[in-house]
């Protein structure tokens, strides 16, 4: 099995051509002709995991987050970011990134938010021009039950397993229609409000932002890595089909860098 076969299957379900603009997606070190011993999967591609992958003795990182995005000048062991690709270089560990390629797809992240939330009826947020239904941002579904907006925020935090929510309140008595978007989502605010969302979950949301809610919808900054934490899950789940009595693994590496208190 070569990097470039594991990479054909993911970009079968989600093509590096379906990312958004600024995105830094697909195999970012390592070469597609290598002979691959395993996958390890994470949201993240730290240090720790490329670590994690040479005390298994598995050489491909698969990850949503890519590493870098933007021009690097140098790599030096000044930062994080130039470490880990060092290491991965000097292991042999390829690294490849499937981020807003994979928000983007209709089985892909927020399907999989949906899936947490157990929204049914779900359709994209945002359709993407001329994609013929099949790319777009973020999704909107409806719950089988309504919920008080007390229950709505208890199973959220429960679900996602969130260490706190942050939110934009409105008066509304249930909660039943809700807007997803895993990641960086409150550009889809006025999207979630024109679609007649109750509640819209999504992470990364500033101070100012938080107006936009325009006090006619539940808005939840529930984390960004909470948002998007299943997605290894998704990863994993897509190439142990494909990949049959291989070597694909979960990472047993928690990449969250914030901690509440």
């Amino acid at each position: 099995m070569t990097v470039q076969e594991i990479a054909q299957e993911l970009e079968a379900w989600a093509h590096p051509s379906a990312a958004e603009g600024y995105d830094n997606v697909g195999l970012l070190v390592g070469l597609p002709d290598m002979e691959v011993t395993g996958v390890l999967i994470n949201l993240d591609m730290t240090e720790a995991v490329v670590d994690e992958a040479i005390a298994k003795g598995l050489n491909m990182v698969v990850a949503h987050h890519p590493i870098w995005f933007g021009k690097r000048n140098r790599l030096n062991g000044e930062d994080y970011v130039s470490r880990t690709i060092m290491k991965a270089v000097k292991h042999d560990i390829a690294l490849y990134a499937i981020h807003t390629n994979l928000d983007n797809v209709r089985t892909g992240v927020n399907q999989r938010i949906c899936d947490q939330i157990g929204l049914d009826e779900v359709r994209f947020l945002q359709p993407k021009p001329a994609s013929e239904g099949a790319l777009g941002s973020g999704m909107i579904g409806k719950l089988s039950q309504p919920m008080t907006k007390v229950e709505f925020l208890d199973h959220i935090k429960s679900a996602f397993q969130s260490g706190g929510i942050r939110y934009a309140d409105a008066p509304l008595d249930q909660i039943e229609t809700v807007a997803v978007c895993g990641g960086s989502g409150s550009f889809l605010t006025q999207a979630a409000l024109a679609l007649g969302a109750d509640a819209f979950v999504t992470a990364d949301i500033t101070y100012h932002k938080f107006f936009d809610n325009e006090e006619k919808i539940l808005l939840l900054d529930i984390g960004h890595y909470e948002s998007e934490q299943f997605t290894s899950n998704l990863l994993y789940e897509f190439l142990s089909q494909k990949f049959v009595n291989f070597a694909v693994q979960l990472s047993d590496t928690h990449t969250n860098p914030v901690r509440y208190h």
